[in-house]
């Protein structure tokens, strides 16, 4: 007895902190049912727990723990429906039903006799009941915790495995059946002692239960074997079951069958299948409840999906057996259609069935999403047999249900399965029409535009299809299809999406070479489509073939600014103008890439070869004679420019490889020289000129390591850049009427000069025959423009160096150009002094020295030479003028003993003008002036041939005179 008494200060205190956590338990029931599942761990424990506790030490508390437990039960019953604490409740029951079971076998202990052979053989009425009652509420409580564990019950999906809780929850299951078992045999135990006949059909009712309930709990643990074995020991025939037993063990074993189907075991699950519709057939069908009736349904309807995976002959058979079975039997016609579609989904030979039963149920079938992806589902899988017959299917199920419903998500689902079907399935042929006439009775009804997300869909489709259609050069139903993506219902497609598609269809005009379709296209765009990049390439290409010089130039310029630095789009721009012979659009496309690199190399160009590419283009256009527009002789000139300054920048960059190495020097420079001589009658003279320094600019970068040949090549080529530079600064002077650009004209051409100068120098020597004398003649040509430059910068100190230059020029032709270069100078009217005269005059005088002896036979050239230095000189100085007078008597009677008369009108002239200034000192009193003045012109006069008429006038008029005054 001691260890009993022991105990007792034990017992004591687990029975107070269990009845500490029953009431807890009962009042977080009552007030919140949130707190509930914050319990489930202690609730674990304490069930645990409850089977330890010692029914004899407890016999006073029957009553408590009966109304304990009757308390929970109820309070959990009534919050049942509450699927946030569902395992939490499950738990409650389970512990209710424990509290009812420890209270029911501690009553028990407290009145059984001390002979236990009496309570076994016979039981009171009220003992009888609370076994009853026990068995029951654990048979309710089993199944909650079975309820409970994740997805046992049809309502529920299946899992391939049970999570930690839901092996707790089995655990708990188990033992509330366990103590089921225990009243299960008590009252089974009764019926045999014939002591509860009057409630035998309950027994046996819940004994059933029982069962039920152990096949149910040996299927959850995967217990298979065990769940058969507890199904054999029913009663053997279906037919002994009651009605409503037969439909609870049927829809067990249904779930069964199902399991075992999804974990991929269909003999297995094909043998708990039939044994659950023989289970249903033993009863009358008349009989069996609406839910019933909807299980055996399933059942044959799952029973031919696991026939169907078999795919072999007797399976199919037999499957089509079930069907007709449930034809024969069912009056809704879209189940029957069902089942036949699942075994027309086999044979992939019957389209025409499939199409007419998947028509039906498409007709009549209740739309929601899970019925709509079954359709759609067996949509494809008509497509695979014949894409027609799926898209009338379509067809229907878009016109006539879904656009009915106004669900917009089911149209959109649908609209982009016939988009599908169309692009994806070639023998369907032409279906835009037709769909172009559904989109439009997609937007009538719905009035609104597809969401961007099935926008985006639709159109990804729809450009593939294009893509494919494009490349096959179909370019009419790829223009078509082009057209669909662009419909009203897809504008949510963004501007990005629609200039995409506007492009592809000007990429099909052109491949037509539908050029007012193009137009069109172009007048549909928006301003954003139109300046891409992108669409401005294909508009160029679309003018290329117009002819149409200002859109083309508008699509480069907006090209090259809105690219940037990627002038790819540039590059083809110019390829396609090359490949439709247009050369000048050529040039314009090189000319934008070469402003947008600056003339500078860049990553993947090769700088000198674009620059000889465009030069090239622009030299074949010049002298093709189609075209001598200025605007390409200035490109021509900026390209070269552009050449040379890159060379200049490539030299003085030593850190990278020299892109310009003398190969490409030798081509710039040449083909520069070679322009600027073909074209220096035919330009004007400042775009020659830039040509020309351009060719200098290049020759002065060569390499000094180079041979005595290349060297005298280029010598003489930087000599004849020099001359025609001269040549066209003079010109360019001469015309200009600005004079301050004239003096810098004048300016350039002496530095130039001077550079020809200290080259021919050091060539002439090396040079002889031909080719010295035409360098000769090139030289004394630019001593006399040198000459004039001087002369009209007034750079008067230069002028008699030129004249002494001119000496070795060996031209007696230059002195004349000098003379008529300082007569008809400025200079006179610049001179304010007697020095400025002498100068002057002196350089005039130094040409008539240089002219007389060796120019003789041209004496009027002379005279008229000397004409003009006199009447300068009489205007500032007398003295100069009457020495003058006697140079010009030497002269005259030097080309009279040479029998080359000096002019006879020149020297009348002479020999007047010096009589007259001789009367005008004879006026001023100036007698000894006037006698010299006086003779001198007398003998002048008498040098002219008119017989002395002149000199005998002069001295008729000479004696008139009166000397004393």
């Amino acid at each position: 007895m001691a260890p009993a008494a022991n105990s007792a200060p034990k017992d004591t205190k687990r029975w107070e902190t269990f009845i500490a956590f029953a009431t807890r338990l009962e009042k977080a029931l009552r007030d919140a049912v949130d707190t509930v599942p914050l319990l489930a761990d202690t609730l674990h424990e304490h069930l645990e727990g409850i089977p330890l506790l010692s029914t004899s030490a407890f016999a006073n508390k029957t009553r408590d723990l009966d109304e304990r437990g009757t308390r929970l039960w109820n309070l959990a019953v009534k919050l049942k429906d509450d699927a946030k604490a569902a395992r939490a409740l499950a738990l409650v029951r389970a512990f209710a039903t424990l509290l009812l079971d420890c209270a029911q076998r501690t009553a028990v202990a407290a009145v059984a006799s001390p002979t236990r052979q009496h309570y076994k053989s016979k039981a009171s009425p009220d003992a009888r009941a609370d076994d009853i009652r026990v068995m029951k509420t654990a048979l309710k409580a089993s199944k909650c915790c079975l309820g409970a564990v994740n997805h046992c019950f049809p309502h529920l999906p299946l899992l391939p495995s049970l999570t930690s809780t839901d092996q707790r929850q089995l655990s708990i299951a188990e033992r509330i059946v366990e103590r089921a078992a225990f009243y299960e045999q008590r009252l089974r135990k009764y019926l045999q002692a014939g002591d509860a006949q009057d409630l035998g059909s309950s027994v046996r009712r819940m004994s059933t239960e029982y069962c039920v309930l152990r096949i149910t709990l040996a299927w959850r643990q995967e217990r298979l074997d065990l769940a058969e074995l507890w199904l054999a020991n029913m009663d053997s025939e279906g037919s002994a079951l009651k009605l409503y037993m037969a439909e609870q063990l049927a829809d067990t074993l249904f779930e069964i069958g199902r399991d075992q189907m999804t974990k991929g075991c269909y003999k297995s699950a094909l043998q708990w299948l039939d044994r659950a519709h023989d289970i249903l057939a033993s009863q009358n069908a008349e009989d069996l409840s609406t839910e019933a009736s909807e299980v055996r349904s399933c059942i044959m309807h799952t029973t031919i999906r696991v026939l169907l995976k078999a795919r072999d002959e007797e399976s199919i058979s037999r499957a089509w057996n079930i069907c007709h079975e449930i034809e024969g039997e069912t009056k809704n016609k879209v189940v029957f259609w069902l089942l036949k579609l699942e075994l027309l989904a086999v044979d992939q030979s019957a389209a025409q069935d499939y199409y007419e039963v998947l028509d039906g149920v498409v007709r009549h079938i209740h739309l929601s999403d899970a019925n709509l992806a079954m359709i759609l589902h067996h949509v494809h899988e008509l497509r695979r047999r014949n894409a027609r017959l799926a898209h009338a299917v379509l067809v229907v199920l878009l016109s006539e249900r879904v656009l009915v419903m106004g669900e917009m998500a089911w149209v959109e689902r649908t609209l982009i399965t016939i988009v599908w079907n169309c692009t994806t399935s070639p023998e369907l042929g032409a279906v835009t029409d037709s769909l172009d006439e559904l989109l439009g009775i997609v937007v009538a009804k719905t009035d609104s535009a597809l969401s961007t997300a099935a926008t985006h869909a639709a159109q990804i489709l729809m450009v593939k299809r294009i893509e494919a259609l494009y490349n096959q050069a179909d370019y009419d139903q790829a223009d078509m299809w082009c057209r669909i993506a662009l419909h009203d219902v897809f504008r949510g497609s963004g501007t990005s999406n629609v200039g995409k598609l506007q492009r592809k269809r000007l990429l099909c005009a052109l491949g037509r070479s539908d050029l007012g379709e193009c137009r069109e296209i172009r007048y549909h765009m928006s301003d954003s489509t139109e300046r891409d990049p992108s669409t401005r390439y294909l508009l160029y290409k679309v003018a290329l073939r117009c002819q149409d010089a200002e859109l083309a130039a508008e699509c480069l310029e907006s090209i090259s600014k809105e690219q940037g630095e990627n002038t790819n789009l540039l590059y083809a721009c110019a390829l396609e103008a090359q490949n439709n012979g247009d050369r000048l659009q050529v040039i314009q496309a090189l000319s934008q890439i070469l402003e947008r690199t600056t003339y500078q190399a860049t990553a993947g160009l090769h700088l000198p070869a674009l620059l000889r590419l465009t030069a090239r283009m622009l030299i074949q256009e010049l002298e093709s004679g189609q075209s001598q527009d200025q605007h390409c002789i200035d490109e021509l000139c900026k390209v070269f420019e552009g050449a040379a300054a890159a060379a200049k920048r490539s030299r003085r960059d030593s850190s990278k490889d020299d892109i310009f190495p003398s190969a490409e020097l030798d081509w710039f420079s040449r083909n520069s020289y070679n322009v600027a001589l073909k074209m220096c009658t035919v330009w004007k003279a400042g775009a020659t000129l830039r040509i020309v320094q351009v060719c200098s600019v290049f020759i002065g970068l060569y390499p000094v390591e180079h041979n005595a040949e290349q060297a005298s090549d280029l010598s003489l080529r930087r000599l004849f850049c020099d001359f025609l530079g001269c040549c066209l600064l003079t010109t360019l002077a001469r015309g200009e009427e600005m004079i301050e650009d004239q003096l810098q004209y004048y300016l350039r051409l002496r530095k130039t000069m001077d550079d020809f100068r200290t080259l021919v120098k050091r060539q002439l020597p090396k040079l002889e025959g031909g080719a010295k004398s035409d360098l000769m003649r090139k030289y004394s040509c630019l001593v006399a423009l040198d000459f004039e430059a001087a002369a009209r910068l007034k750079a008067w100190a230069s002028l008699e160096d030129l004249i002494s230059e001119s000496e070795s020029c060996g031209d007696d032709n230059i002195y004349s150009i000098m003379a008529d270069i300082i007569l008809a100078s400025e200079a006179p009217a610049a001179i304010q002094s007697p020095t400025s005269l002498r100068e002057h005059c002196s350089i005039i005088q130094q040409i008539i020295n240089r002219v007389w002896p060796r120019d003789i036979g041209n004496i009027e050239r002379l005279a008229r030479w000397i004409r003009c230095l006199l009447s300068l000189a009489l205007s500032f100085n007398v003295e100069m003028a009457e020495n003058l007078m006697d140079q010009i008597f030497s002269i005259a009677r030097s080309a009279q003993e040479k029998r080359i008369p000096y002019p006879m009108e020149e020297l009348e002239w002479v020999a007047t003008t010096a009589f007259n200034r001789a009367v005008d000192f004879y006026c001023t009193s100036q007698d000894a002036i006037c006698r010299r003045w006086a003779e001198k012109a007398m003998s002048l006069a008498d040098l002219s041939d008119d017989d002395g008429r002149l000199h005998r006038l002069l001295q008729a008029k000479y004696l008139g005179l009166t000397w004393d005054r």
